[in-house]
């Protein structure tokens, strides 16, 4: 619709076909308006996008999920793990080396059925569902996770590797119990029973889509994943270092790590590609948009061509034509803006209910969508409507 109107002669109003014109111009004005709409929800949608992908990558996920290298975890490890631990520690870009059955950005694993928890002299079972981690010493120091109760496993304390349980804020919270009162109290959960020896901080170990469930985390002697804390920026020092140490302790499998800060990104891969696909929508939307509205001026301006010189010469200012001639494009906007602003309210509201942590809903970004569709308009027709006004009347009324 837009080329239509662009490749449109408008001067065949002034040769006898004015009534056939202006059937259409009702049309035109209906395009431009429909194409002003997506525009202006184009341009907010992308906006919210954006403003929400900022907020995933800026949120304190409660942990520290840069500098830090995971590996796979494999069954030859296990009887030499203390000497492969020590090995890699001897590198001064090496911090921590942590074990554990899942790494933030996972998924995390189904429950084991509710947990007991001591009451009195006796054990009472609960309806709250816990996750379970299993994490060994290092895991909390590794993540930089802060204990806010009690205190972490220690590799000294042998009950630990059997009897230690840790849970996060959220499952002390769903017990019914402050963090003192559950500390040191017998605890039961997937078979194993023990004793609360900490409370950690909440964080976030799923995407942002989730929310922080209660969890529970035990050491245990079967674990998937090794996560590498590395000290100061040199990451390739420390990668070369696990690489050699890797092939002394398992030269029969291939050395494969990531980053967590990588994975992390990938959690909202999905929602990257959509702000880069609305970009290019909006900007596509944007130049059709304005090619519709400057073949919409250039006909109105040419169908006013008289009124304009009669205007002139009865003393009308060039800045009071351009203002008669921009006004109906400025209604246009307006109206574009009428239907634009419950659809992508609708719409990104909707597509926010998708994460447990959202930004809000900001009416400043619909308020400045308006204006750079008003901008915009205003600026694609500005040439034709000041044109107009600048041209001699004589030349205008003696060619009518």
């Amino acid at each position: 619709p837009a080329f239509v109107i662009s490749g449109f002669q408008p001067v065949q109003i002034l040769k006898g076909q004015k009534g056939a014109a202006g059937g259409k111009g009702g049309i035109r004005k209906t395009l431009v308006v429909v194409q002003f709409s997506i525009s202006i929800v184009l341009m907010i949608v992308t906006t919210i996008i954006f403003q929400q992908l900022n907020f995933l990558n800026n949120r304190d996920l409660g942990y520290a999920k840069d500098q830090i290298i995971t590996l796979r975890y494999f069954p030859e490890l296990v009887e030499n793990y203390d000497a492969f631990h020590n090995e890699v520690m001897k590198h001064s870009t090496i911090k921590h080396v942590a074990r554990s059955s899942r790494i933030p950005t996972g998924r995390l694993l189904d429950s084991q059925g509710a947990a007991q928890v001591q009451q009195g002299d006796s054990m009472a079972t609960s309806n709250v569902t816990l996750k379970n981690i299993r994490v060994d010493y290092e895991f909390f120091d590794a993540y930089e996770i802060p204990v806010v109760a009690g205190r972490n496993f220690s590799k000294d304390i042998k009950q630990d590797d059997s009897l230690g349980f840790i849970l996060n804020e959220a499952a002390v919270k769903m017990l019914g119990l402050s963090q003192d009162e559950i500390l040191n109290r017998d605890f039961q959960y997937g078979g194993v029973k023990g004793r609360v020896v900490g409370v950690v901080r909440d964080f976030h170990f799923e995407s942002l889509h989730e929310t922080i469930i209660p969890m529970v985390f035990h050491p245990a002697p079967f674990y998937s994943r090794i996560s590498v804390k590395v000290a100061g920026s040199d990451t390739q020092a420390a990668i070369a270092h696990l690489e050699k140490t890797w092939r002394d302790f398992s030269p029969q499998r291939p050395f494969e790590y990531d980053f967590l800060s990588v994975r992390y990104k990938k959690l909202y891969e999905a929602e990257q590609k959509q702000g880069q696909l609305f970009t290019t929508f909006s900007i596509l939307a944007i130049v059709i948009a304005c090619l519709g509205l400057f073949g919409l001026a250039t006909f109105n301006t040419m169908q006013r061509i008289k009124e304009i010189g009669v205007r002139k010469v009865l003393g009308a200012s060039t800045s009071h034509i351009v203002g008669i001639l921009s006004k109906e494009i400025i209604v246009l906007v307006v109206i574009a803006n009428l239907f634009a602003w419950p659809l992508a309210w609708y719409s990104m509201n909707q597509w926010l209910d998708g994460f447990a942590y959202k930004v809000d809903l900001n009416i400043g970004i619909f308020v400045l969508a308006t204006f750079a569709a008003l901008l915009i308009a205003l600026l694609t027709v500005s040439s034709q409507t000041i044109k107009a006004a600048l041209t001699n009347p004589s030349k205008t009324l003696r060619y009518e």
